[in-house]
């Protein structure tokens, strides 16, 4: 009987010789740190300078504290608008009145709001250029905005004789009245781009077949590579979009029509 059980004690120690170990779990390697660098560019174009022409005729004059009633059956005028203009007149030493009797009548005869051509805006080369700016301005050399062309015009007529004494225009593209430069940015990122097929690996490699199989072996984890790219533009300043540049447009009309009501000779 005893030789019996230390028959089998040697025969299990012998199994457990034999037995192959697993090899120990592989570790995901530590990512390497990405760098990320942000710049910026600009865009100009050239401005115009509102066009005003305004005409006075010397038949009658407009003198302080006279009464002007405001008519807009010719174009579409907002209620803010209205009362830009209204104070602007008051300014003007005017009264405006909603009475038919009033000394002078002016009348809004435009307000037109129209898209045209788009606006090319160039880039511009900063003072001191980084390493990116070459490469940058030979994929981005030009930016296209959408440009709107607002134009008002205006009349005052003498009431009692019906007499036009006064009558102005102007215009302008949205470009020229917003006159700010276009803002974007950009970065220079770096990637990992074999992220998946190390993860991948290593999942492989530590199922238990695999780690009996490589029991006694040098497995090396495939390291992490990365590349550097460029990010696409992203805008920071300034209108561009259809939708931006109608925005303006009330601006446009409040700053059109102020510099005509200006131009009218008080005494």
């Amino acid at each position: 009987m005893r030789f019996i059980v230390v028959s089998l004690f040697i025969l299990l120690s012998a199994g457990c010789a034999i037995t192959k170990q697993p090899a120990e779990p592989l570790a995901l390697p530590l990512k390497p740190t990405l760098k990320s660098e942000t710049y910026q560019l600009e865009y100009k174009t050239e401005h115009a300078s509102p066009k005003v022409k305004s005409v006075q005729l010397p038949a009658h004059k407009v003198t302080r504290g006279q009464t002007v009633r405001i008519t807009t059956d010719k174009a579409s005028v907002t209620d803010t608008l209205l009362k830009q203009i209204t104070q602007a007149l008051n300014d003007k030493g005017l009264e405006v009145t909603d009475n038919k009797s009033s000394d002078y009548t002016l009348a809004i005869h435009q307000l037109d709001l129209a898209f045209t051509d788009d606006t090319k805006y160039a880039l511009t080369q900063p003072e001191n250029p980084y390493p990116l700016f070459v490469k940058v301005a030979q994929q981005y050399p030009t930016q296209q905005c959408a440009t709107i062309l607002a134009q008002v015009s205006m009349r005052i007529t003498h009431r009692a004789s019906g007499d036009v004494v006064w009558f102005a225009k102007s215009s302008i593209d949205s470009a020229s009245f917003h006159r700010e430069p276009l803002l974007f940015s950009f970065a220079q990122e770096q990637k990992i781009t074999n992220e998946l097929e190390v993860a991948t690996f290593v999942h492989q490699q530590n199922t238990e077949q695999a780690r009996i199989a490589r029991a006694g072996k040098e497995v090396t984890v495939p390291p992490f590579k990365t590349i550097t790219k460029l990010s696409s533009l992203t805008k920071l300043q300034g209108p561009c979009t259809r939708t931006e540049v109608s925005a303006l447009t009330p601006m446009m009309q409040y700053y059109l029509s102020s510099i005509l009501i200006d131009k009218i000779k008080v005494q």
